[in-house]
């Protein structure tokens, strides 16, 4: 239950105090301590439609989308044509690879409730309105509709279907009209941001500075030499979906997408001194060492479903490689590049779910990626040649099989044909990646940022471009 809320006593008529106990949970960012109280509220009153559609809701953000899909279907036998419980199976859907399924039920979730701003950017998210269809066609003039009277939305709403606008139009043949678009969804959503680009660059050298020659050699060997962990690193946007999508189609690797395990046991660290990550590097020990390691691989355990490997895919794990190569010396790093201007120009249209606050200012951009690649050239300069296997994004669409076999070799596995049809799988893909991973592979981003280059000139200019 939340913090402060005292249990209910099992009565049928408490079902609602355990409804309550969930939201709070929930808002509180505790998706699992609400999950709990949702499902002692349906054990209470199995009829309640709203803790099945917030139960749905915890289930997607653990992870569990077969379970948050049936969470949505039992809202709909309870309440049929409840738009929400279609927006939230329709996601399930999407992330489950069903994207003509969950297309289905984003648009009669729209019949319904043709203002679900939230409904109408997941549907041409996954669905550019572009086929000449009757149903791209219909996509198409609601979202003018509704773009056309965005007085009518909350600022997050307009940012949204602003969004959406500038993919439609940008699939659509229309890169003017769609930047011109993107440039007003990224303003609004940046305007309700808390975020230093500064802070963020003292961080990178920080971590730089504490993660020097002289760590390294006091505490080799002193981690624990598990091979299962894979850590697949690298900007948003660059490919690190499609590695991990690659690698989790052999049939001895789970992918587990984004786990978010070892920066929570990192936020945890405290030195002897009180002092936390980055500081505390330089009072660890062996055993510490030892501890953290143990416990991230015990987390992983509950996802890796008996693989040999597990890949883990947290994007912010790239200001962790030194802590990850002391803790788990023999664990595989992956490191997904891409030309810095394709990757920043797809982050800047992209809306995502969380987090990647840099990615909304072109200026604020182009300094992130320069902060990351200065990091990703420090690890390279303190760890062992050949630590990281780098892949690049251009070579990998240009030469698949290639690329799929240094990858898998990497990882100290035999080949495995699977992986070239890695399209074909239906492991759940919750990133904003979801889409393109279930197609085959295609060149079409690379040199994307040229269709955008004279409105580039911020972006540029922190990059240190000398012009496009």
């Amino acid at each position: 239950m939340a913090q402060g809320a005292s249990p209910p006593n099992g009565d049928p008529a408490d079902a609602e105090r355990w409804f309550a106990a969930g939201n709070a949970a929930f808002r509180q960012g505790d998706a699992s301590q609400a999950a709990a109280a949702y499902e002692r509220a349906l054990a209470l009153r199995p009829s309640h439609a709203d803790a099945w559609l917030n139960l749905g809701a915890a289930y997607r953000r653990l992870d569990r989308i077969e379970d948050a899909a049936a969470c949505a279907r039992k809202v709909l036998d309870l309440r049929p044509d409840d738009p929400r419980a279609l927006n939230n199976l329709a996601n399930a859907l999407s992330a489950l690879g069903r994207l003509q399924d969950a297309a289905r039920c984003y648009r009669r979730a729209l019949e319904l409730r043709p203002d679900d701003a939230e409904a109408l950017y997941n549907l041409i998210s996954q669905q550019p309105p572009n086929d000449g269809s009757p149903e791209a066609k219909a996509d198409f003039a609601l979202l003018r509709r509704q773009t056309a009277a965005l007085e009518r939305f909350t600022p997050a709403q307009q940012s949204a279907l602003l969004f959406a606008l500038g993919k439609a139009l940008d699939a659509r043949g229309e890169p003017d009209a769609a930047f011109d678009s993107l440039i007003r969804a990224n303003a609004l959503h940046r305007s309700a941001l808390e975020f230093d680009i500064a802070a963020a660059e003292r961080l990178a050298a920080a971590i730089a500075g504490r993660f020097d020659p002289a760590l390294f050699a006091r505490l080799r060997g002193a981690g624990l030499p598990s091979q299962r962990p894979v850590f697949v690193v690298g900007m948003p946007r660059s490919g690190t979906t499609l590695v991990e999508q690659i690698l989790a189609a052999h049939p001895s690797v789970h992918g587990a997408g984004e786990t978010g395990i070892l920066p929570a046991l990192v936020s945890r660290l405290r030195g002897p001194q009180g002092t936390g990550f980055p500081a505390v590097a330089s009072e660890l020990s062996g055993a510490d060492l030892r501890s953290l390691a143990q416990a991230f691989l015990g987390a992983l355990d509950s996802l890796g479903q008996g693989k040999a490997r597990v890949t883990d895919k947290t994007i912010g794990n790239f200001e962790l490689l030194g802590l990850i190569h002391l803790c788990l010396p023999g664990a595989p790093i992956i490191h997904c590049r891409r030309d810095a201007r394709d990757v920043c120009v797809s982050c800047f249209s992209t809306r995502f779910s969380g987090g990647h606050d840099y990615a909304y200012d072109l200026r604020e951009l182009g300094r992130y990626w320069r902060l990351y690649d200065g990091l990703m050239a420090h690890w390279r300069s303190v760890l062992p040649p050949g630590r990281i296997l780098e892949v690049d994004y251009e070579t990998l669409v240009e030469d698949l099989e290639g690329s799929a076999r240094r990858l898998v070799s990497h990882l100290g596995l035999p080949w495995d044909d699977a992986c070239l049809s890695f399209h074909e799988s239906t492991r759940t893909v919750s990133t904003a990646s979801f889409a393109q991973v279930r197609r085959p592979i295609y060149q079409a981003s690379v040199g994307r940022w040229r269709r955008h280059a004279d409105r580039l000139g911020p972006l540029l200019e922190a990059l240190g471009e000398p012009g496009t």
